[in-house]
């Protein structure tokens, strides 16, 4: 009698008890391969790529800045504009975004060389600002600063530029801008050289997986009526070279035929079915793994891919706002301190719009993200014009009850901006608003100009005995 195993056909099938079978059991979490700067660089061919690159970037500079501080001809801004500022501000951004990494060379006049630090007391102009990604700029182990006790300890002193045309050269960390990438440990940081994470390290797969969904959906589309085609003996002519050959030209025939002419011709024996494929999910499909990718940049989709996902009644305003406040974290952490540097150097030039002298109480300020369409602003201003009059109604209110004074009500008008209210009436005395008793004028002392001629007070032009 032969041996009975119960648990053969559940073993082997379904792993039951099986370690090795079961994929949530024995998963580890291991980091993908780093992606080298030549990856990256051919990466940012894919049009999702530049774009996931390029938004962040241009939307940081898209309105640029003012400089508070400044005088009416906005001299120190126009010396930035010479400069060519905000496209070199976006470029620095967009290759630290990309690499990981990149820098601003500031060409200053101040009597050293790269090597030297800058002399801020002898600055005669800044030529030129140039940038360089970060398979130009070398951080070398020997050039960082070892002193504990420095500010800039555990930083490079010196930088090693190796441009792609023309020799390399060092320079000092005064005169550059650092745009690291995304935040790293000390440790990992190292392994790059000292440099951040490229925003691409985690979105390889994600962005393969979306392109590789619509060169699917494109097959689909190409095959969506799928045909079948029985032939009479079939598998009898399969079995020499010949009826190969023979079935093989007999459906190339068919298909030439369904593409050009929509008519089959097929012996009585053989037959030939279509049967259509659903597509009702694949847009729905497609807008997952684009989703995906969307999660993963911080960019929402209305904004990376230009429409809203299909099936949602999404307006976008709260997808802006999103994208906005991301924006606004990197003006604030990349751009505002090397702008902050590069405009106090252009004071101090000589040479530059404000003669060597900082400005007093200077400072940069973003200019809004959003700027409001006329129609919107029209709407906004019909709205606040709304609730005043409630408001102002509201006050009516009060004051017919003998809940409010007028005064009251004056002084809350003079503490907001939308009225301009004469103090000096507030002033005034009970006394000063009766009208005039002219038996009373009658009997008042008279009043002796400097002439010593008497001067009546009430004006009437009778002098009173």
């Amino acid at each position: 009698m032969a041996d009975i195993r119960n648990d053969g056909f559940m073993n082997t099938v379904i792993g039951h008890g099986l370690k090795n079978k079961d994929p949530l059991a024995n998963f580890q979490y291991g980091n993908g391969p780093i992606l080298q700067d030549q990856d990256l660089a051919n990466l940012y061919g894919n049009a999702l790529v530049r774009r996931i690159i390029d938004l962040p970037a241009d939307e940081s500079v898209k309105n640029w800045i003012k400089i508070e501080g400044d005088d009416e001809d906005e001299k120190v801004l126009q010396a930035l504009d010479d400069l060519h500022a905000e496209e070199s501000f976006a470029n620095a951004l967009r290759w630290s975004r990309l690499f990981g990494g990149s820098a601003i060379l500031m060409t200053i006049n101040d009597g050293g060389t790269f090597e030297d630090p800058i002399n801020e007391s002898s600055i005669t102009e800044i030529e030129q600002i140039k940038v360089y990604d970060k398979r130009e700029v070398l951080f070398e182990s020997l050039l960082f600063n070892d002193d504990p006790m420095r500010k800039s300890y555990g930083m490079p002193e010196w930088l090693l530029i190796s441009p792609v045309r023309g020799t390399q050269f060092y320079v000092h960390r005064s005169r550059v801008l650092i745009f690291d990438g995304d935040p790293l440990p000390n440790r990992e940081r190292e392994q790059r050289n000292g440099w951040g994470l490229s925003v691409m390290q985690g979105l390889f797969d994600a962005i393969r997986n979306n392109d590789h969904s619509y060169a699917l959906a494109i097959l689909i589309l190409e095959r969506m009526g799928q045909s079948v085609t029985k032939f009479n003996g079939l598998l009898d002519k399969l079995m020499t070279d010949e009826g190969n050959k023979q079935i093989a030209d007999r459906l190339h025939l068919i298909d030439m035929a369904r593409s050009v002419l929509n008519t089959v011709a097929l012996d009585t024996e053989d037959e030939f079915e279509l049967f259509n494929m659903n597509l009702s999910n694949v847009p729905e499909m497609l807008d997952r793994f684009g989703l995906n990718v969307s999660s993963l940049t911080g960019i929402p989709f209305t904004v990376l891919f230009g429409r809203s996902p299909a099936g949602m009644n999404a307006t976008g305003e709260s997808d802006n706002e999103i994208f906005y406040s991301m924006v606004k974290r990197q003006q604030k952490r990349k751009l505002k301190g090397n702008l902050d540097r590069l405009t106090k150097l252009q004071q101090l030039a000589k040479r530059g719009p404000s003669g060597g002298r900082e400005l007093k109480n200077w400072c940069i300020e973003f200019l809004p993200l959003w700027m409001p369409s006329a129609k919107e602003k029209a709407e906004t201003e019909k709205l606040e014009a709304e609730a005043k009059k409630l408001k102002a109604e509201e006050a009516e209110i009060y004051v017919g009850i003998n809940a409010l004074d007028g005064s009251e009500v004056r002084k809350k008008l003079a503490d907001g901006d939308d009225y301009e209210i004469d103090e000096t009436l507030d002033m005034l005395g009970e006394g000063d608003n009766e009208q005039a008793d002219p038996a009373k004028e009658e009997t008042q002392v008279p009043v002796v100009d400097r002439k010593g001629l008497p001067k009546n007070p009430t004006g009437s032009g009778k002098v009173p005995g």
